[in-house]
């Protein structure tokens, strides 16, 4: 008598499931990169067989995310017809969630950002005031012409922390009682949208992959320097997140052992040493005490400071200076570990210039290996500033990996 596995068929299932998803995320994204493209070209290029190529593409013409263009040029038999990504039809909304401002912007698939707005957030005792008051600008978003007679295929959020991103939760972040809190439950459950989270920084090395720096590199680290210091790696064009999905805390690797306390318990974590805030304290401190600087401590800001230690204002420059040294150090940690094509550094840091970069790749230079250095190359983000562009990559990534591409029908 036979009997039948069931959980070995469901695994069958769901890996037949599974790679169907991601033939599709490979034609999708072919057709976008060539377009317009024939099916012949498509299955040449994606090595998948013409009979595979046509039924998937059928697919994504009823879901309305591809289209028929305009016939090619005759070779001899009938001409073929091409296809090219229907992105001006597909509406999503990006959201980041910052410290003090709630940025949500609507994009097409295109990456065309079609409108935007920021929110200043009010004071936030609980999750749920948090949450309803999350809930409540996208709603009032949602209704603003000219979303209001459009379908939403997409919303997603990115905010500072720990997330998990395979389950939709807020793990931690330092700014908000979000403690492992399943946001993407709640904004599909309220919206019934297919809804993504990610960690801002992370997010935005994805960005820079998809739109920047990295857009032809391989293996690359993104560092930001904001509030905080964090980072995001991307391996042969992919997220690095591991089982955790939160590889890239650089900011809690102890720093200074004899520093301040961290906001995350410890002592002496990089983001004591390196972070807009922490700089501007330790100039203005320098100068409450007696120290000479072109700045004036009533009126300075962040910006003023860095161009200031760009400049060759002493202070300034040497500040910078040892908070670069530090940022380098660790930035060589990761490159012995990870051996990336690029580093690229995001922030207001930035404006420092050479003070920043130099002494950066001093520390690559001194504590790495020579075959990892030496082709190595650090350079300033290519990304326009922009809070919400992180958000809409990981929708990108969620359309090239075949998630969303199976939800959406316009």
């Amino acid at each position: 008598m036979n009997t039948v596995n069931h959980d070995t068929m469901q695994t069958t299932i769901a890996n037949i499931e599974q790679i169907k998803q991601l033939n599709s995320a490979i034609i999708y994204k072919i057709i976008e990169q060539y377009a317009p493209i024939s099916r012949v070209k498509t299955a040449k290029i994606s090595r998948l067989a013409p009979a595979s190529v046509t039924k998937i593409t059928r697919q994504l013409i009823e879901n309305g995310l591809i289209a028929e263009v305009e016939l090619q040029a005759s070779t001899g038999g009938r001409r073929a017809i091409s296809l090219a990504p229907n992105s001006d039809a597909v509406n999503v909304i990006a959201i980041k969630l910052g410290q003090k401002l709630l940025s949500i912007a609507h994009y097409n698939l295109s990456g065309i950002k079609l409108m935007s707005k920021q929110i200043t957030i009010p004071k936030i005792e609980t999750s749920a005031f948090l949450i309803d008051f999350l809930i409540a600008e996208i709603a009032k978003f949602m209704t603003q012409p000219p979303l209001i007679n459009e379908k939403i295929s997409a919303i997603s959020i990115t905010l500072s922390g720990l997330v998990d991103p395979k389950k939709g939760i807020v793990v931690y972040t330092p700014t908000y009682p979000l403690d492992d809190y399943s946001l993407v439950n709640k904004i599909e459950s309220t919206f019934n949208i297919p809804t993504f989270i990610g960690n801002h920084t992370r997010c935005l090395a994805l960005a820079e992959n998809y739109f920047g720096a990295t857009k032809n590199t391989q293996d690359s680290v993104l560092i930001s320097v904001h509030h905080g210091v964090g980072s995001g790696v991307i391996i042969e064009n992919k997220e690095l997140l591991g089982k955790s999905c939160n590889i890239g805390e650089i900011g809690h690797i102890q720093t200074n052992p004899a520093g301040k306390r961290c906001h995350c318990g410890n002592i002496g974590c990089l983001e004591t040493e390196v972070s807009d805030l922490v700089i501007y304290d330790k100039v203005k401190e320098a100068i409450n005490a007696g120290s000479d600087c072109v700045l004036n401590v009533n009126t300075m800001n962040i910006d003023d400071i860095y161009l200031a230690a760009a400049s060759g204002d002493k202070l300034c420059y040497t500040i910078t200076q040892q908070a670069a040294h530090y940022l380098g150090k660790n930035i060589a940690i990761l490159v012995n570990l990870l051996s990336p094509e690029k580093i690229v550094i995001t922030g207001k840091i930035l404006q420092a210039g050479e003070v920043l970069f130099s002494t950066i790749a001093d520390c690559i230079k001194q504590q790495t290996l020579p075959n990892f250095h030496d082709q190595l190359i650090v350079t300033s983000t290519e990304l326009k500033p922009d809070l919400t562009i992180a958000a809409f990559a990981l929708i990108k990534q969620a359309i090239y990996e075949g998630d969303l591409l199976q939800r959406i029908k316009v």
